[in-house]
């Protein structure tokens, strides 16, 4: 009986249409865990909405501050955050004070932060890993910084739909958020050129990070009459204008 197999020249074919075929397939099914990640982190920006929601309402609509000099409740910050904390301990900052609101550490990591812990002096600084930042340019008006008093009321900002709050960024740095430069907070571009932002009135978005960003220099973002023109005014609570991106 004759017998039948694969010829050199088949098999190579074969071989070619799989690479060909795993070529074009792993690209989507990256781009699809890439987009399941991002889903997550919305996720947990809506439940910091929401507990950000439910803290305006036990506080008479005033927004949390910036940063704690020291802890409210004498005990230190579960996260790995430097805020200039008194009394040998870091204090406690937002992400802690919204905390009883949540009861969800976990969420405070997004799934694509990889940074890594915070590093102060050479070592690690204990604490679970915290990947959202608050807008530092939300606690600045016209007369300066207010962020260390008090994240002033809700009542008072402009558009609160369209002023953000919290911001993504990375467990390994300590700061608010500077500029929207990607130089400057690394998380504005995490999930496909994009980023989740939770805005004043608790609302959760995702939004593409204009690639204009990029060339607007950190003096245009620092200054408030030319940060106004560059049209991206959900930065600044006291500029009126719509939201663009």
């Amino acid at each position: 009986m004759k017998s039948r197999a694969f010829t050199l020249i088949e098999l190579l074919v074969v071989i070619a249409i799989i690479a060909i075929l795993a070529a074009i397939l792993f690209p989507v099914f990256a781009q699809a865990k890439e987009a399941a990640k991002k889903t997550t982190c919305l996720s947990n920006n809506k439940q910091i909405g929401t507990g950000l929601y439910l803290y305006l309402n036990d506080y008479d609509d005033n927004l949390p501050m910036a940063n704690y000099p020291t802890s409210p409740t004498n005990v230190p910050s579960a996260f790995s955050y430097l805020s200039g904390g008194a009394g040998g301990f870091v204090a406690q900052n937002w992400a802690d004070i919204i905390q009883p609101y949540v009861k969800n550490y976990a969420m405070f990591k997004c799934p694509d932060d990889s940074s890594g812990p915070l590093v102060s002096g050479g070592a690690n600084v204990p604490g679970l890993p915290l990947s959202y930042a608050l807008n530092y340019y939300f606690f600045r008006n016209l007369n300066g910084f207010f962020g260390s008093t008090g994240g002033g009321s809700l009542g008072s900002v402009t558009d609160p739909a369209g002023r953000i709050f919290v911001v993504e960024s990375a467990s390994a740095i300590s700061q608010e958020l500077v500029s929207p430069r990607p130089t400057r907070a690394i998380g504005l571009s995490r999930h496909l050129s994009g980023s989740t932002y939770v805005y004043s009135d608790s609302h959760a978005k995702y939004h593409h990070t204009p690639a204009s960003w990029a060339l607007i220099s950190d003096t245009t973002w620092k200054t408030p009459a030319l940060a106004a023109a560059t049209g991206y005014n959900q930065w600044f609570p006291w500029v009126d204008g719509p939201e663009l991106w």
